[in-house]
């Protein structure tokens, strides 16, 4: 077997596995572009195929002129397939190619199969020997005419021009350019010796399959690269496609919670208003009954009875007491609704607050300015005014640190307007944080807490599309944090 036979042979097994697979890879997304590149392995071996014949083709004297022929042809359409994949856009599309890139393949091989077809590009009749011993080859074939030099001299241009733009992608920085453009000057003086073979003025093998070797190594190279680079930035966003689907998880998982809190808490709501427009008619009726017994029978006495009726009053009272919080919570509209700035809000309760508990333990005020809120300013004024007393009642059970309250109002990054009551305290006990804000839970049931005072907090705030959040802050306290959406006229 001669080297002329094993290059063939190679370069047919090596073309072909490239053909499968660049119509492989060309159909995942973004890689249209690589069956350009199959397609001119395609006409790789099909030059391969038609030299390979010529070897082994007997006699060769009567192929060798035709099987010349038609690789000019094959030439023209391998060189118009590197000229496409240079100046194609990342789609691969013919009618992407700049329109005198189209103008030259047209022309080259319409040219060259015309020419071919004519029996214009060989010598008649004239077949070369050509025996190079060192590389144990011998073989003939027909000679250029001046018509086939042109149309030689016209492809070894058209490779002139492929390379000249590669060099254009190599100065613009693109990976693997210079490499390519390497390739390309080693293909082209291939291209060039096998004119001068042909056109007779040297007697030597063809060297076109060997150049084209040259080139497709960094061709490959490059395509790696890019592939690479590709699986490396589909990892990357396969790894943020999972955080995010675990933080949007999240966030279903939060959306959730405070959905089924908030119908949780709507029941109460109808609930609470039901029982106590029940326990209110005959609450009324007690009371009275018992100021009239009072009146009537035991305003001079004293002792036992006396004491008793005492008693009833106050128990009375208390009912009255959670009857009034159950119905606050219960009514889930605000008659007067007015653009409210939540630091006035703020302000004003601190004023109402210290003047019910006195002495109020020290407080730091950070109001920022936020989005006015829709609201009725009595209610919001009590929900806050709620939250610090509270704070105030729980830093009296702290000992060993200064008892300290922060109010401050913030943008929170939803972009409603945040009230945040903060103090240094016990804070709240583990076991009652999730149920805090529901009737008659309190962490002072030692000390006669109704467990209301959260309660209506939460009702007022959800009265005004609000949300109510509490927890514990690291190194000891509590947070009271109500988030108000924004009035439209303050979007």
């Amino acid at each position: 077997m001669n080297v002329i036979i094993a290059l063939s042979i190679v370069n047919i097994a090596l073309q072909t596995g490239a053909v499968i697979t660049a119509f492989t890879i060309a159909r995942a997304p973004g890689w249209r572009r690589v069956r350009v590149m199959g397609l001119i392995a395609l006409t790789a071996v099909a030059y391969s195929v038609v030299r390979l014949i010529g070897e082994v083709a007997t006699p060769r004297e009567a192929f060798s002129p035709m099987l010349t022929s038609t690789n000019l042809v094959v030439g023209a359409l391998h060189l118009s397939g590197w000229l496409w994949y240079t100046t194609a856009d990342d789609t691969g599309a013919w009618r992407s190619l700049p329109a005198w890139a189209r103008r030259v393949a047209y022309g080259v091989v319409g040219s060259i199969a015309a020419g071919s077809g004519l029996g214009l590009m060989l010598v008649p009749g004239v077949l070369v020997s050509v025996d190079v011993p060192w590389l144990g080859v011998s073989f003939v074939h027909p000679i250029l005419s001046p018509v086939g030099i042109v149309a030689a001299a016209l492809l070894v241009a058209m490779l002139v021009i492929v390379l000249r733009e590669q060099a254009v992608l190599a100065r613009r920085g693109v990976p693997g350019a210079r490499a390519i453009v390497a390739g390309f000057a080693v293909f082209a003086a291939c291209g060039l010796e096998e004119l001068v073979v042909a056109a007779g003025w040297l007697d030597f093998i063809y060297l076109g399959e060997l150049g084209y070797l040259a080139l497709i190594v960094p061709v490959t190279l490059q395509l790696l690269r890019r592939f690479t680079e590709d699986a490396r930035q589909l990892a990357q966003l396969s790894e943020r496609l999972s955080a995010e689907v675990q933080t949007v998880e999240g966030e279903r998982d939060i959306a959730r919670d405070e959905f089924l809190a908030q119908e949780r808490f709507a029941a109460l709501g109808r609930i609470a208003s039901s029982v106590g427009h029940e326990i209110n008619n005959p609450l009324q009726y007690l009371t009275l009954n018992l100021e009239e017994l009072r009146d009537r029978h035991l305003a001079s006495e004293a002792g036992e009875a006396a004491e008793a009726l005492e008693q009833s009053f106050h128990a009375a009272e208390r009912i009255r007491r959670i009857v009034d919080g159950m119905r606050a919570y219960a009514r889930t509209t605000v008659p007067h609704f007015a653009p409210l700035d939540p630091r006035e809000l703020v302000r004003t309760a601190l004023r109402e607050t210290t003047v019910r508990l006195d002495p109020l333990p020290a407080v730091r005020e950070g109001l920022e300015a936020v989005p006015l809120v829709m609201g009725d300013p009595e209610k919001l004024v009590q929900a806050i005014g709620n939250a610090v007393t509270n704070s105030a009642i729980a830093l009296e059970r702290s000992a060993g640190r200064a008892p300290t309250i922060e109010v401050r109002t913030f943008t929170a990054p939803s972009g409603d307007a945040a009230i945040e009551v903060r103090d240094n305290g016990p804070g709240f006990p583990n076991d009652l944080l999730p149920r805090l804000g529901e009737p008659f839970v309190t962490t002072r049931a030692t000390v006669g807490g109704s467990g209301l005072g959260l309660f209506v907090v939460r009702g007022i705030v959800h009265a005004h599309g609000g949300t109510l959040q509490l927890e514990n802050v690291r190194g000891g306290g509590a947070l009271l944090r109500i988030l108000l959406p924004p009035a439209p006229q303050a979007t």
